[in-house]
C-alpha cells in the first residue's frame, strides 16, 4: 500500500486534486499573459498617437511653428519635409557653383542663358517639393518659388 491509500486517499482522488491544480496554474498564468497583452497593445497604440499626431490630442503644444506650405503636420511629414527643404537648398547651392564656374569659364563672362545650359541632372533643376527653380540669366541668380524657401 502507497502513503496515500494509507492516509484514505485513493489513487483517483490524487489524480483529480492534480489536475485541478494544473488546471489553477495554467489558468491564472494564461490570465496574467492576457493582462501583459492588453497593456502592451494600449502602450503601443497610445506611442503611436503619439508619434503619429505630434503629442497627445489636448495635452501636447504644438513643437514649432506652422510651415508657410501647410506640410509635416505629423512628425513623419514634418522630418520629411524638413528633409526636402534640406535638398532643396543644397539643389540650388550646387546650381550656384554651376553658374559661377560657367561665368568663370566663358570668354566674355556671361550668365548661361538657361538652367539647362549647366548640364545637370533634370532632377536637380526642381524642388522635390513642387515647382521648377526661377533663373534670371542676366543676374544669374537663381531661386525657389516654394512657400518657405524664399530665403534659400
Amino acid at each position: 500500500m502507497n502513503r496515500f491509500q494509507e492516509g484514505g486517499l485513493n489513487n483517483l482522488a490524487v489524480d483529480q486534486i492534480q489536475k485541478v491544480k494544473r488546471k489553477a496554474r495554467s489558468t491564472r498564468s494564461g490570465n496574467a499573459s492576457l493582462i501583459g497583452l492588453l497593456v502592451a497593445a494600449a502602450i503601443v497604440l497610445l506611442l503611436t498617437v503619439i508619434f503619429l499626431k505630434g503629442g497627445i490630442p489636448g495635452f501636447s503644444k504644438p513643437a514649432g511653428p506652422a510651415r508657410k506650405d501647410n506640410l509635416g503636420k505629423t512628425v513623419p511629414g514634418a522630418v520629411k519635409a524638413d528633409a526636402e527643404d534640406t535638398v532643396c537648398r543644397n539643389n540650388l547651392q550646387q546650381i550656384r557653383l554651376a553658374i559661377q564656374t560657367q561665368q568663370a569659364m566663358d570668354p566674355d563672362g556671361k550668365f548661361p542663358s538657361s538652367l539647362q545650359d549647366l548640364h545637370l541632372p533634370a532632377s536637380m533643376l526642381k524642388c522635390p517639393l513642387g515647382g521648377q527653380y526661377i533663373y534670371d540669366p542676366t543676374t544669374g541668380t537663381v531661386h525657389c518659388n516654394h512657400p518657405g524657401h524664399e530665403n534659400f
